[in-house]
């Protein structure tokens, strides 16, 4: 850091004798206009009939000094999710928007997708200094405006970056607060230089050891740029890269070891009943036991020599962690992950009514996990091996490293003409995806397979290749009506060809001959989407009605193939979404109602069933949906004081749903026994029915205090709708204070920062998953009381960090 800090300052310093020189700069207003010339083809339009909350450059600094990832301030907004897997909001970090989860959720930056083309989703476990980068953000639920990547099916979020400054300037930041967060960074530019070009990087880096344990690691992101400026014409170049090693937690704190749940009820005290009662059903009762930071990825609840687990003398259950063959601790599983993404645009304003932009980009990413695999099966990974005296070896420890290498690569363009009374944007985008999966293994505790199998380095037991083209255009019109109507017309061609060959990571045995089967892809799908999409807005003195109905598809990703085995693959999801809402804004007093009603046809689910090579089956369900309101307010009461709240109260149901349920634990899918278990309606999985929001804000002079309390109701692990398999409802507060000194000289400015988190301390689960099954001969557990486990992703209690941002 202290490097970078000299290398910008000295950069800064040469660079500032020139533009210090400059007699007049270009217009702030325009190049502004330049920038969301940039953004605006997958923008709503002004007065644009869809559920929209902007966000500003001054919210998204402040936020990027925490260290947290961007998920976590969305979901202040209404009907936003977001939860991280070490619990601190550092890391692998997730969001659902309308209960839809990541994979449903279109984040484009600059327009450019942003979407993994396969898994659809964008990880975000690297990229928590973004928000340093940007200069507005624009989150839109439901289906929203056409857009360019995946469709969307809970919403978009388009990401600009902000405008490059046209005086030098150079900013480095600090911060550090619990479980040893810290995180640390800078940023420059050179201001214009020689009439026409500006420089400016970044660099920032977060360090945590993590709430979870096993989840330390490290993460951060670096920006730049090179921008060329004309009166009304902007060419730029943007290098925008994230990496992380971080500890990994995806199973959540789980209620056991593997299938031997610790889940009150379903506990086995050695007596085979599996019925015992342990007092453990929530996270709160996890973290009771003391088993509130455990991580199944990074050791196991030990056991005694009965094969029950262990408690202390307190009566906290006892973990244990994983051992190598000579005794050695395993570290922990990490992930690890290098992106880096390229993006070439010109924005340009022609006249007083066209305006014209074109990107190209190209990503590369590459990265990896590597996870310790306790007494796993060889055949697992596709391989056999015997002993000395010939038997059969069944059963190892393993290391696994699993990963891909990633190329995407595209073009973006738009074109816009607005007058008095037109506003109509038509754009294209065409995306091409080539990636490697692969799969080795490091570790064998076995000395035999090891010998065999690793004797000449890593085993590689799978690898597969798949491409991607998605190609999508657009037109979009808005037409004034008068002073007070406008209607909104907006249509969208999608192409998507996938293909993907090799060998899966999946493998079966034969029981006619033993014999190790392995699984092949050759898949080879395309898809036409047709997405029209209409509305209106009425708007007067400071009242806007609205109303629309838009169409999405989405084709099937990646896992919903190569899970599915030769089983058939699901066919494209169809979404209708119906809005209508109001909002009023007074200057003083602001309110709003969204009214969404979001009609799926062949939506995604897992029914429990599972294919022929075990993995969970992917299946369409004919009729699903999702409605409610989003209601926002907000006041200004002094000049020092804002108060503000918003609401998401939501109805998301199945019609007609048949669930599938192991019996007994014999899971084979050719000839295991199963029962169907049919549901009139149900709720979704992950879909609470309300989250409400709650701020309120102290400013005067550079003070700045926030009150946000958060609530999220009950979450149901699968779709069943048992409240045994669900998430209870909780509610959280946090606070910040800031101060902002401005000395006028060398120093422009100086943030001096404190963040609160959970100021209640309250013990709770954001996310998590849930397996059940009925068992016959094993106890008594009928379809109403089933054996069943938990997995909880929790979110750290009280916490504390400090900031100090210094701009010069």
């Amino acid at each position: 850091m202290k490097r970078l800090f000299l290398g910008m300052t000295a950069l800064l310093g040469a660079m500032s004798v020139n533009a210090q020189n400059k007699a007049a700069l270009y217009d702030s207003t325009q190049v502004e206009q330049l920038q969301e010339v940039v953004v605006k083809g997958v923008r709503a339009q002004k007065n644009a009939p869809y559920a929209v909350t902007n966000m500003k450059k001054q919210q998204l600094d402040a936020f990027s000094k925490t260290g947290r990832e961007l998920p976590l301030l969305f979901s202040q907004t209404p009907g936003i999710l977001a939860w991280s897997e070490n619990g601190l909001g550092t890391g692998t970090t997730a969001m659902r928007i309308r209960g839809a989860g990541g994979s449903r959720i279109n984040v484009t930056l600059d327009g450019v997708p942003l979407n993994s083309p396969e898994d659809q989703c964008v990880f975000w476990a690297n990229m928590n200094s973004y928000g340093s980068l940007l200069g507005s953000v624009q989150i839109q639920r439901g289906v929203g405006t056409s857009t360019n990547g995946d469709g969307a099916f809970g919403g978009t979020v388009a990401l600009a970056s902000a405008s490059p400054l046209q005086t030098p300037s150079l900013e480095v930041s600090a911060s550090y607060g619990s479980y040893n967060t810290f995180n640390v960074g800078g940023k420059f530019s050179s201001g214009l230089l020689w009439n026409h070009l500006i420089i400016d990087g970044a660099y920032h880096e977060t360090h945590t050891d993590g709430f979870v344990h096993g989840t330390s690691g490290r993460s951060g992101s670096y920006y730049g740029g090179l921008t060329w400026l004309g009166d009304n014409f902007r060419l730029s170049y943007k290098n925008i890269g994230n990496f992380e090693r971080t500890g990994q937690a995806w199973n959540g704190v789980t209620a056991g070891n593997d299938d031997y749940s610790l889940m009150d009820g379903s506990y086995d005290d050695g007596s085979w009943s599996y019925n015992a009662k342990t007092g453990i059903r929530t996270y709160q009762d996890m973290w009771n036991a003391g088993l509130g930071k455990f991580n199944s990825l990074y050791e196991r609840l030990a056991t005694g020599s009965d094969g029950l687990f262990v408690k202390d003398a307190n009566g906290n259950y006892q973990t244990e962690r994983y051992r190598m063959a000579d005794g050695t601790i395993w570290d922990k599983t990490t992930d690890n992950f290098w992106q880096d993404h390229n993006i070439l645009s010109a924005a340009w304003t022609i006249n007083d009514h066209w305006s014209t932009t074109a990107s190209l980009h190209y990503t590369y990413g590459h990265g990896y996990y590597e996870e310790f695999r306790y007494n796993n099966k060889l055949v697992k990974y596709g391989i056999k091996a015997a002993d000395a005296d010939g038997t059969n070896i069944k059963r190892s420890d393993f290391v696994r490293k699993k990963g891909l290498t990633q190329h995407t690569y595209g073009l973006v363009w738009s074109a816009n003409y607005k007058d008095d009374l037109w506003d109509v944007i038509g754009g294209l985008s065409v995306q091409n995806f080539d990636g490697n999966h692969f799969g080795f293994l490091t570790y064998a505790s076995n000395e035999v397979v090891r010998q065999q199998f690793l004797g000449g380095g890593a085993y590689r037991y799978y690898d597969s290749d798949a491409h991607k083209f998605d190609g999508n255009a657009y037109l979009k019109a808005a037409r004034h009506l008068g002073e007070q109507w406008d209607v909104f017309a907006d249509v969208q061609y999608r192409y998507v060809g996938y293909k993907t060959d090799g060998y899966n990571d999946k493998y079966k045995t034969d029981k006619a001959t033993g014999e190790i089967l392995t699984h092949y892809l050759d898949i080879n799908e395309k898809y036409h989407f047709f997405n029209p999409k209409a509305g209106f807005s009425w708007h007067t003195g400071g009242h806007r009605v609205y109303g629309s109905v838009a169409l999405s598809h989405r084709e099937p990703e990646r896992n919903n193939f190569t899970d599915n085995g030769h089983r058939a693959y699901p066919k494209a999801e169809r979404l209708t979404d119906y809005e209508l809402g109001y909002t009023y804004n007074s200057g003083i007093f602001r309110v709003g109602a969204n009214f969404f009603y979001m009609d799926y046809t062949d939506q995604f689910v897992q029914t429990g069933a599972v294919s022929d090579i075990g993995e969970p089956l992917t299946t369409n369900i004919k009729d699903s949906y999702r409605m409610g309101v989003e209601l926002q307010a907000g006041v200004d009461p002094t000049s020092w004081l804002t108060i503000e709240g918003n609401a998401s109260l939501s109805r998301n149901r199945i019609k007609d749903f048949d669930e599938t349920v192991n019996i007994d634990w014999d899971d084979d899918p050719d000839d295991g026994q199963w029962e169907t278990i049919h549901y009139d309606h149900s709720t979704l999985a992950f879909s609470p029915s309300a989250i409400l929001n709650g701020f309120v804000t102290l400013h005067h002079k550079g003070w700045q205090a926030v009150w946000h309390t958060n609530f999220v109701s009950r979450q149901y692990l699968d779709n069943t709708e048992n409240a045994d398999r669900s998430l209870p409802c909780y509610s959280v507060s946090n606070a910040s204070v800031s101060y902002t000194l401005k000395p006028r000289k060398v120093i422009k400015e100086t943030i001096f920062g404190l963040n609160f988190n959970n100021v209640f301390n309250r013990r709770y689960a954001a996310s998590g998953w849930s397996y059940s099954c009925i068992l016959r001969n094993y106890g008594n557990h009928p379809n109403d009381n089933r054996y069943y486990q938990l997995g909880f992703v929790p979110m750290a209690g009280f916490t504390v960090s400090g900031s100090v941002t210094v701009r010069f």
